[in-house]
């Protein structure tokens, strides 16, 4: 199954879902409006999702459109995550100092 976000006038765009050869897509914002609504209610999101996905190959559903790759956005434009810094020199500097400790010696 292939999701994909559209970009439209709000900060998480709409959900999609693309077809196998990529070239037509139809909205899913009826099943949950952006990915991250279908991810936090996958068990009931999952397989109205999969049987759009399948309809949309194996036939030409009513509101199928051509999909134009420009028009997408990232997936999970707002995706909650934590970045972690540490492969900085500084940040490993300042994380150490704040741990009361010492740069290892071969890191100079």
């Amino acid at each position: 199954m292939k999701l994909a976000t559209l970009k439209d006038s709000t900060r998480d765009g709409t959900l999609i879902v693309v077809s196998r050869d990529l070239s037509r897509a139809h909205k899913a914002d009826h099943i949950a409006p952006t990915l991250q609504a279908a991810l936090d209610d996958w068990n009931y999101c999952g397989p109205l999702l999969e049987q759009l996905f399948n309809e949309l190959n194996d036939s030409t559903p009513r509101h199928a459109f051509g999909l134009d790759t420009t028009l997408l956005m990232a997936p999970l434009p707002r995706a909650y995550q934590w970045a972690d810094a540490s492969a900085y020199l500084n940040h490993i500097e300042l994380v150490r100092k704040s741990l009361g400790q010492d740069m290892p010696p071969n890191y100079k």
